[in-house]
């Protein structure tokens, strides 16, 4: 959701911010794991805060980034990579796609 980030352009018609380049929006994805690693907050935590059930499917999507990173639910964000944790999860909304 657009909370007035540092590079943000702006917000879509969904209020989701808008980052001029990718790397603005890396840059932005890696602030926040860093921000909410310093809550100490868990891997659960941080992915029902990131995509709340009114919106989401959030246990199929916190089941994909568990799958994907082999870790726990429980397991602190304090231990995980922001990089690793970024990439599953811009893979879960879609920002990788197949070139087949």
């Amino acid at each position: 959701m657009y909370a007035k980030q540092k590079e943000a352009s702006g917000e879509d018609m969904d209020g989701f911010a808008v980052f001029p380049t990718p790397e603005a929006g890396w840059r932005a994805a890696h602030h926040q794991i860093d921000l909410d690693r310093s809550r100490w907050l868990t891997l659960k935590e941080f992915i029902y805060k990131f995509a709340p059930p009114k919106d989401n499917d959030t246990d199929a999507y916190l089941a994909f980034v568990v799958g994907e990173l082999g870790l726990d639910e429980n397991h602190l964000l304090s231990d995980i990579s922001k990089y690793a944790l970024a990439g599953v999860m811009a893979c879960m909304e879609g920002y990788y796609t197949s070139s087949k």
